[in-house]
């Protein structure tokens, strides 16, 4: 990496938290008021329970780079990344200004979902604390996969207030970049670009690399995507993703992102999935002895075991349900999320017929069943939790609010004597985060000074 990158990074401070939302906006306010002629802060939109949504803009440049905080929110590194980013640009302007850049920070996408999941952000990090208190909402209710799709395939158009915002800024400020910060669960850290860039693959992995936070060398939400280079991926377009997830009746569970969005202004969007937890194997590149296409099938069948096992609970009690809770409407897309997964897993069987598996992509497989099953289990107790607080406690909920307890405990049980969790600092995968945006920003600013635009 240059001296740019890695002196910006050595400056960072410990971090021993993930910031609630409030303290966040109270941050980024205050950073705001300490700048004032660097720093501009507005509205730009309001979330669906009625909270502004602002933007931070830090420098006078022609060029824009947009930063997306929270765009999922069980993903909240990008919250202490925010801040940190947008002060390292405000106090340094070779950063900014001598670069040509201005630099627009939307702090979190979805505050209303975010705010579901702040029971765990203060720690521990630990496998059963996270689930336990984890929501992610169904794909219809997140702004980030609610952009139009106008494909017959798969058709969508079901926009969100929050995603009209966002559309609303991308087309205002025409990004040279933009930033989409995002974190995974286990093992090491993947990146996702909206097309290949000459030298942004090895300078992310060199930004991994210097933090000691190893690649994910096997897809985990990735599967069968095009790669530029290992654990960097190329995004495909909107209408493939619609028309691959899409329901047996050709509707569509998703739109597009805001990478196929900011496509119409020849934006360049990085992604960074920062891990919450590490474990050696998923940057292993050696042979597993297994068969790939038998590890994807044997993972198919145990996603499709694990939600014949909650759907039987689910669907018992659900006539007994009374409480209109986000987790609902979670919960039954993460089931249909999961089946969606058992399909891939058997298609790209076929694609893989005759090769090994690394150990990466092994445990990468095992990971997704470990994971979906643990939301679901997770999202299947905090809605019974929720009726049985609001005094709903019928039989046949207490005994569905055991047997869902069952479940999850025998799950937390099996990942954590499968997996490695230890939790990297916080600092490493805020570093990683930050390190990558602003390579890829010299990065682009080269390509600019080569083709004089």
């Amino acid at each position: 990496m240059s001296g740019l990158v890695t002196d910006r990074l050595s400056g960072l401070p410990d971090m021993d938290r993930i910031p609630a939302v409030d303290e966040l906006h109270a941050e980024v306010a205050a950073l705001a008021a300490e700048h004032p002629g660097v720093c501009r802060l507005r509205r730009i939109g309001t979330s669906r329970l009625g909270e502004p949504l602002r933007m931070l803009s830090v420098g006078h440049g022609p060029r824009n780079a947009l930063i997306i905080g929270g765009p999922h929110p069980n993903e909240p590194i990008g919250l202490l990344t925010v801040p940190h980013l947008a002060r390292l640009v405000a106090e340094d302007p070779a950063l900014r200004d001598e670069a040509g850049y201005s630099w627009h920070f939307l702090p979190c996408l979805d505050p209303d979902a975010t705010r579901l999941n702040e029971d765990w952000f203060g720690g521990p990090y630990t496998i059963r604390h996270y689930h336990r208190n984890f929501f992610r909402p169904a794909v219809p209710d997140q702004p980030e996969w609610t952009f139009p799709v106008l494909d017959e395939r798969a058709y969508f158009d079901r926009t969100l207030p929050e995603t009209q915002a966002l559309a609303r800024v991308i087309d205002e400020l025409r990004p040279v970049f933009q930033y989409s910060l995002h974190n995974a669960d286990f093992g090491g850290v993947f990146f996702i670009l909206s097309h290949d860039v000459p030298g942004v693959a090895d300078d992310l992995a060199e930004v991994a690399h210097a933090r000691n936070v190893p690649l994910s060398l096997g897809p985990i939400d990735t599967l069968g995507w095009p790669a530029a280079a290992p654990a960097v991926y190329l995004m495909p377009p909107a209408r493939e993703l619609a028309a691959a997830t899409a329901r047996p009746d050709g509707s569509a569970r998703l739109g597009g992102s805001s990478a196929h969005y900011a496509e119409r202004h020849g934006t360049t969007t990085l992604i960074t999935e920062v891990p919450l937890w590490r474990d050696p194997r998923a940057a292993d590149p050696s042979a597993s002895g297994r068969a790939y296409a038998e590890v994807l099938r044997e993972n198919a069948a145990q996603l499709e075991a694990d939600a014949r096992a909650l759907s039987t609970v689910y669907q018992r009690v659900s006539p007994q349900l009374t409480v209109s809770s986000p987790m609902r409407p979670a919960l039954a897309d993460t089931l249909e999320h999961s089946s969606s997964l058992t399909t891939a897993y058997g298609r790209m069987a076929g694609a893989v017929a005759g090769r090994e598996a690394t150990v990466a992509e092994s445990f990468a497989a095992h990971c997704v069943v470990h994971m979906v099953r643990l939301r679901c289990a997770g999202l299947l107790q905090r809605q019974l939790g929720v009726e049985q607080a609001a005094g709903n406690r019928p039989s046949i909920l207490r005994a569905a609010a055991q047997e869902a307890s069952g479940l999850f405990d025998r799950w937390c049980a099996d990942a954590e004597q499968a997996l490695c969790a230890d939790p990297f600092p916080l600092r490493d995968v805020v570093a990683v985060q930050i390190g990558a945006a602003l390579a890829t920003v010299r990065r682009l600013g080269d390509a600019v000074g080569r083709d004089g635009r």
